[in-house]
C-alpha cells in the first residue's frame, strides 16, 4: 500500500496552510499596519489641534480688534498652558505685518516630531493676523503605539489560539479519520476481516466510515464463499484425479486381456491367417484405446502437477530418426511421402529433455501431420542450429489447415476446430499435452497455418555440444524383432494376480518367455507359498483382496530373509502417488497394464542379472570394505543390484552422467523460488541416490522436496546437499578405481 508522507501528507498541509496564513498576518501587521499606525495618529491628532486652534482664533478677534494685548497675550498663554503638545504660538498682524505675540523672536519648528499648523484670524471677511502654530505629537504617538502594539499581540495570540485550533479541528474530523481509514485497508489487503472503524462523527466522513465497514462485511462474506469454493474445486479436482486413476484401473484390466490375448494369438502356431489378422485388428483398436487413456491421464497429470520428467542429455539427431522410423510404416499406408532436411546440422548435439516426453511431442506432431493431411500429402521435417545455440524443428503438412483466427483454439482441450464430424479419430487434446511437455522441458512450441495449403508446427530447444558430455553406456534394448534373439536364464516366478484372464495372459507370456511361474490370487496365498518355495522375482497386482501388494511388499521386505527377492509391481494406476508408493515399499520396479510381451521380457532381463549374481558364489566385489564408503549402503546396494561390482560401476556412472545436472538445476530453481521444478530434480535425485546406496543424499533430497511442496526451502539444506553429493560422487569413483585396480 502506498505511504503518504512528508508534504504529501493531509495533516502536514494542513499545519501548512495553517502557518502560511499566520505568517501573512504577522506581515501585515509588521509591514503594514505598524509603520502606518503613527501616521494614522498623527493626523488625528493633527486634524484635532488644527480644529482647536480655529477656536483660538475665534477667542483672539475681539482683543486683535480692539488692541486688547494684554488680554491676547493671556488667552494665548492659557492655551498653552492647557495643551501640553502646543509648543509655541506666533500671530502676525496682516495690515502693519508687525509680530504681536510673542514679543521676543519665534524660533518655530526645529525639533524632530515638530508640525507647523496656520491659521487666520477673519473678521467679517477681512483678515486680521495670521497664527502659526508649533505642535510636537511625539509623546501621544508613543503612548498610542504602546497601546497598538499590545493590542496587535492580543490579536496575534488570539489568530494563533484560532489557527491552532482550526488545525486540531482539521487534523481530528478530516486527517485522523482518513489515517484510520487507510489502516483499515491495509489490514483489508493483508485478510484480516478484523478492522471495522468505530464511527464517531455524523457527518461526511462519517459515511465513508460506514461505507467502509459495510465493504469489509461484503468482503469478508465472498472471502468465506470463495473459501468454500476453493474447497469445493480442490475437492473436485481430488474426486476428479482418483476417478482417473480409478477408470485407469478399471479401464487398463480388461485392456490387459484384450491386448495380451490377441498379442498371444500373433504367436499362435495353430491359427489362421484370418484368425491372426483379427487378432491384429483387435490388436489395433486396443492399442488406440489405450492411447486415449494415455492422453487423458496426461493431461489430468499435466493440471494436477503430478506429471514425471527424467531430464538428460539427448542426442537429437537420433531421438528425430527414431520417431520418423517408428511413423514410417504409417506414412507408406497413407501414401504421404516424408522428407527430412537439416538432420546433419543436428550432429554432435545434445539437448536437456526427457526422452520418453520428447519421443512423445514428436510422434504428437508426426501422428497429427499424418491423420489430418491430404492424399498422396507431403510432411517436410526441417531442422536448423540458430546462432544462439538454439534448435527449431519444423514439423510440415500440407492438409486441409486453418484459419490464423483458430491457433488459439488449437491449444484448448477438446476443441478439434471442427475435425469433431469427420472422419479422423481423435479426441483433441494431443496438441495440449504437447504444448505442456514442451514448456515443461523449457522449449517452445508455435503453429502457423493457412487454409488448404496446410500447417507448420515449430519446437524450439536449447541445444548442447554433445563432445563435451561423459559417455553414456548403452543398455541393451529389446525389440519385437529381436524378441527371440535374447534369451532368458532359468528364473522362479511368483505372480500374484486376483484376475483369472490376466493370470491367463501372464501364464501364456511367461511361458512363451520360457519362464517357470506360479500363480496365486491375493497377497496372503503369495506369503504362504514364499515361506514353502523359492523365487527369484516377484510379479504383484496392486489391488487385492486379503492383502494387496504394497501390504505383501513391506511384509516382505521386513523379512530378512527375502532380502534377495526381485518384487515387480503390476498396476494399470500409473500416478506419481502410485508409483512412489511402490518403491517406498521397497519394490524394485513397475509394470503397466496392459503388459506388453516386449516389456516384460525387457524388464525381466534387466533384473535377471541380479538374479544371476546371487545364485553364484560370492565374488570378489565382496571383499570392498564398506567402512571406507560411509556415504554408500554397501549392504543395500549389493541387495538392489547384488554382489557384482561390473554392475555396481555401471550403474554409478549412469548416476554421475545426470546427478550433477541435477544438483545445478535443484540450486537454480532455488535461488530463483521455483519450489515446483525444485520439488521435481529432489524427487527425481532421491530416487536416483537411492538406487546408488546413498541414504543419506536421499534424505536429504527428501527434505528438500517436503520444504519445496510447502514453498520454504532453507539455504542449509542446499548447501548439506552440494557437500553431500560431492562426497557422494568421491566415494563412487573411489569405488569403481578400486574395483579396477583389483582387475
Amino acid at each position: 500500500m502506498l505511504k503518504i508522507r512528508g508534504f504529501r501528507s493531509l495533516r502536514a498541509q494542513s499545519f501548512i496552510v495553517v502557518l502560511l496564513c499566520g505568517l501573512l498576518m504577522a506581515c501585515l501587521f509588521m509591514f503594514y499596519a505598524l509603520p502606518e499606525q503613527a501616521r494614522w495618529v498623527n493626523d488625528g491628532l493633527s486634524k484635532a489641534a488644527q480644529r482647536s486652534l480655529a477656536q483660538l482664533s475665534t477667542s483672539i478677534t475681539t482683543p486683535l480688534l480692539t488692541r486688547q494685548y494684554a488680554k491676547l497675550y493671556e488667552e494665548i498663554d492659557s492655551q498653552l498652558q492647557t495643551r501640553p503638545n502646543w509648543k509655541s504660538i506666533k500671530i502676525v498682524d496682516v495690515d502693519s505685518n508687525n509680530q504681536l505675540y510673542p514679543l521676543e523672536n519665534w524660533i518655530g519648528a526645529n525639533e524632530n516630531g515638530d508640525m507647523l499648523l496656520s491659521q487666520q484670524v477673519v473678521f467679517l471677511d477681512k483678515p486680521l493676523a495670521n497664527i502659526s502654530l508649533v505642535v510636537n505629537f511625539t509623546n501621544e504617538i508613543n503612548e498610542s503605539s504602546k497601546l497598538h502594539y499590545t493590542l496587535i499581540y492580543i490579536q496575534f495570540i488570539i489568530l494563533v489560539i484560532v489557527f491552532i485550533g482550526l488545525a486540531w479541528l482539521v487534523d481530528y474530523r478530516v486527517t485522523s479519520p482518513l489515517r484510520t481509514l487507510k489502516q483499515g485497508f491495509s489490514r483489508l489487503a493483508k485478510g484480516d476481516f478484523d478492522c471495522h472503524i468505530d464511527k464517531q462523527q455524523q457527518n461526511e466522513v462519517g459515511s465513508v466510515i460506514s461505507a467502509f465497514n459495510n465493504m469489509v462485511d461484503e468482503v469478508a462474506n465472498n472471502h468465506q464463499k470463495l473459501n468454500v469454493l476453493r474447497i469445493q474445486a480442490e475437492s473436485a479436482s481430488k474426486a476428479k484425479s482418483d476417478f482417473m486413476a480409478s477408470m485407469s484401473h478399471e479401464l487398463r484390466t480388461p485392456l490387459n486381456a484384450i491386448l495380451g490375448l490377441a498379442q498371444l494369438y500373433g504367436y499362435d502356431e495353430s491359427a489362421n491367417k484370418v484368425q491372426k489378422e483379427n487378432a491384429k485388428s483387435i490388436y489395433q483398436a486396443g492399442e488406440h484405446l489405450l492411447l486415449l487413456i494415455d492422453d487423458v491421464l496426461d493431461l489430468t497429470a499435466i493440471e494436477s502437477g503430478n506429471m514425471q520428467f527424467s531430464f538428460s542429455y539427448v542426442p537429437i539427431k537420433s531421438i528425430l530418426e527414431e520417431s520418423v522410423e517408428l511413423v514410417t510404416e504409417l506414412v507408406k499406408g497413407q501414401s504421404i511421402t516424408l522428407h527430412t532436411q537439416g538432420f546433419e546440422s543436428l550432429e554432435g548435439l545434445s539437448i536437456y529433455i526427457d526422452q520418453r516426453r520428447f519421443k512423445q511431442v514428436m510422434l504428437n506432431l508426426l501422428s497429427n501431420a499424418i491423420k489430418y493431411n491430404k492424399p498422396n500429402g507431403s510432411i517436410n521435417i526441417n531442422c536448423r542450429v540458430l546462432s544462439n545455440k538454439q534448435c527449431e524443428i519444423d514439423v510440415i503438412d500440407t492438409g486441409c489447415g486453418f484459419a490464423p483466427d483458430d491457433i488459439s483454439r488449437l491449444f484448448k482441450p477438446f476443441d478439434r476446430l471442427g475435425a469433431e464430424t469427420s472422419k479422423v479419430n481423435g479426441t483433441g487434446i494431443g496438441l495440449v499435452i504437447t504444448k505442456q511437455l514442451v514448456e515443461r522441458m523449457q522449449g517452445s512450441l508455435s503453429a502457423q497455418s493457412e487454409q488448404h495449403k496446410g500447417s507448420c508446427f515449430t519446437l524450439n530447444f536449447n541445444s548442447f555440444d554433445q563432445t563435451d558430455l561423459p559417455a553414456q553406456v548403452q543398455s541393451p534394448q529389446i525389440t519385437l524383432q529381436s524378441l527371440d534373439t535374447v534369451t532368458l536364464p532359468t528364473l522362479e516366478v511368483l505372480v500374484a494376480e486376483d484376475q483369472v484372464t490376466n493370470q491367463q495372459v501372464l501364464r501364456q507370456q511367461l511361458t512363451m518367455l520360457g519362464v517357470c511361474s506360479t500363480f496365486v490370487s491375493n497377497g496372503e496365498q503369495a506369503w504362504e507359498t514364499l515361506q514353502n518355495k523359492h523365487f527369484d522375482i516377484l510379479l504383484t497386482d496392486i489391488q487385492m483382496p486379503l492383502l494387496d501388494g504394497l501390504g505383501l511388499a513391506k511384509k516382505i521386505r521386513e523379512n530378512t530373509h527375502f532380502d534377495k527377492l526381485i518384487i515387480i509391481a503390476i498396476t494399470a494406476n500409473i500416478t506419481k502417488n502410485n508409483i512412489d508408493n511402490c518403491y517406498d515399499c521397497g519394490m524394485n520396479g513397475f509394470l503397466t497394464k496392459p503388459i506388453e510381451l516386449v516389456k516384460l521380457k525387457s524388464l525381466l532381463m534387466e533384473h535377471s542379472q541380479t538374479v544371476v549374481n546371487t545364485r553364484s558364489e560370492k565374488s570378489d566385489g565382496e571383499n570392498i570394505a564398506s567402512d571406507s564408503f560411509d556415504q554408500l549402503d554397501i549392504t543395500l546396494l549389493k541387495a538392489m543390484l547384488g554382489d557384482d561390482p561390473t554392475v555396481h560401476c555401471m550403474v554409478f556412472n549412469a548416476f554421475l552422467q545426470t546427478a550433477g545436472e541435477q544438483i545445478k538445476l535443484a540450486n537454480a530453481y532455488a535461488k530463483s523460488k521455483n519450489y515446483v521444478d525444485l520439488a521435481f530434480q529432489a524427487h527425481a535425485l532421491k530416487s536416483s541416490s537411492k538406487s546408488v546406496g546413498a541414504i543419506e543424499l536421499a534424505n536429504i533430497c527428501q527434505q528438500i522436496e517436503t520444504q519445496a511442496e510447502n514453498e520454504t526451502v532453507k539455504n542449509e539444506y542446499i548447501q548439506q546437499l552440494e557437500v553431500c553429493f560431492n562426497d557422494v560422487v568421491t566415494q563412487l569413483k573411489s569405488y569403481c578405481l578400486r574395483y579396477e585396480k583389483r582387475i
